[in-house]
């Protein structure tokens, strides 16, 4: 069981050289890993001669992966929206300062487990949520008449779990979920279809980016937000572990075409964030998933072009939405009651389900994800993978 936050004592000299032993074994990690990885590359190229080509079957194989997102988290298999006074018993709980979370599938619309099961159950339904079509990627899938999908995305899973970490008593997340990463890659799929990266906005409000939250005055402080949102980010190697995860896909599979979404601002109604700065937190991660597509198709290996964005133009209200100071004794938070403009071409009247409920306004219902799925549909036309 992990310890209570208040059993946490903080020395700044340990934290420093946790930190820092941590960075020196992700990046030898990594080296190491993206070595291996361009050389299976070449070394696939040789055998191509020898090899007999894959055969794409007439129907689309769609895999996906990620976090809340694509899980559809705050929808369960049936389709029908968790209510809010199930949010104890769905959530992911936070583990020590927030910057990593217990993972699993319960209320999320391609798992079988729902509210009150272990946090950590990982049960995916028999059709990963396809025929409820709550996730974009299942939205995707049935777009573009996909029999053979499968979702393995994981509500809690941070960029970590995903990568090919040795396991580390000290970091459980750490590679906790490569393994159905691995799934994904023997089956070699057609399209795969993935959230990542998106830690900082989906753990909210137990994330580090609370510290950011003080600089509140855009008139004055806007450049600061937005300069201390992308220290975190660079502080967690946010771009160079898109691409680990990404090379990693790619390098072990002969024909998937990778394609990861952006993500939309979160909208809860009770923030340590206000609105606007939710808009620049969402719009620094996406920054840095273009960066990290760029630097992947910039790699030169063979697999380089098989990876796209699904780019979601971010949509602010048209008028300011109301936003009252909340308790202080939890430090700056604030109360955002729904706007009467909608967002992103969401009527109003709608704009309650745009996000689901047990996620506190960070996860899309599936509202939202129809928007996601739009875009990604153009993305795969666009680039001929369907």
């Amino acid at each position: 069981m992990a310890p209570a936050l208040s059993s946490f004592r903080w020395s700044p000299v340990g934290s420093e050289l946790v930190r820092q032993w941590s960075m020196f074994r992700f990046v030898v990690v990594v080296a190491i890993g993206f070595a291996t990885l361009v050389s299976a590359s070449n070394l696939s190229l040789a055998q191509t001669a020898t090899t007999t080509a894959r055969v794409v079957p007439a129907s689309l194989r769609i895999r996906a992966f990620g976090d809340a997102v694509t899980a559809g988290f705050g929808i369960d298999a049936s389709g029908l929206v968790v209510p809010r006074e199930k949010t104890i018993d769905c959530r992911p709980k936070w583990i020590g300062d927030g910057t990593a979370t217990t993972a699993g599938t319960r209320c999320s619309s391609n798992g079988l487990n729902g509210p009150g099961s272990s946090p950590d159950e990982i049960s995916f339904s028999a059709d990963f949520g396809l025929a409820n079509k709550a996730s974009w990627a299942a939205q995707v899938a049935s777009q573009l008449n996909a029999i053979d999908f499968a979702n393995y995305a994981v509500a809690g899973s941070s960029l970590v779990s995903w990568m090919n970490l040795p396991q580390d008593d000290t970091a459980p997340a750490e590679g906790a979920q490569h393994d159905l990463l691995e799934r994904i890659e023997r089956d070699d799929p057609d399209i795969v279809l993935a959230t990542i990266g998106g830690d900082l906005l989906l753990q909210q409000p137990a994330s580090p980016v609370r510290t950011c939250a003080p600089l509140s005055d855009v008139a004055t402080q806007g450049t600061q937000f937005t300069d201390c949102v992308n220290a975190l980010l660079d502080r967690q190697m946010t771009k160079q572990r898109i691409m680990a995860i990404s090379f990693d896909v790619l390098a072990h599979t002969q024909n998937a075409k990778l394609l990861l979404a952006y993500y939309l601002p979160a909208e809860p109604q009770f923030s340590v964030l206000l609105p606007w700065q939710q808009t620049v937190l969402a719009q620094a991660i996406n920054a840095q998933i273009d960066a990290a597509v760029r630097g992947v198709a910039e790699s030169g290996a063979a697999w380089a072009q098989r990876i796209d964005v699904v780019p979601v133009a971010i949509q602010s209200d048209r008028c300011p939405p109301v936003v009252i100071a909340g308790p202080s004794f939890l430090g700056r938070t604030w109360f955002t009651p729904l706007s009467a403009c909608g967002v992103a071409g969401v009527p109003p009247a709608a704009k309650a389900l745009a996000f689901t409920p047990v996620s506190m306004g960070t996860v899309p219902s599936a509202l939202l994800q129809q928007v996601l799925a739009t875009v990604a549909v153009a993305a795969i036309q666009r680039q001929a993978w369907a």
